[in-house]
């Protein structure tokens, strides 16, 4: 797989879960409101879930598609 097929995957992929974030954010939020916390504190919840995922999703296709030397 060449760079521009990777920078394209990866970048089409965070396009994809940033949407994905943005749509689910508000009950997220309400849901979290619910239990005590801040919204301030919910957004730091959401953005540490995503970037956890991204970089998992990152770690995983590198590994996968880089050659054994």
């Amino acid at each position: 797989m060449g760079r521009m097929s990777a920078l394209l995957g990866f970048w089409i992929g965070g396009y994809f879960l940033g949407s994905l974030a943005w749509m689910v954010k508000t009950p997220v939020l309400q849901f979290v409101q619910n239990m005590g916390l801040s919204a301030d504190a919910a957004g730091a919840l959401i953005a540490g879930l995503i970037g956890s995922c991204v970089m998992v999703i990152a770690v995983l296709a590198w590994s996968f598609l880089s050659s054994s030397s």
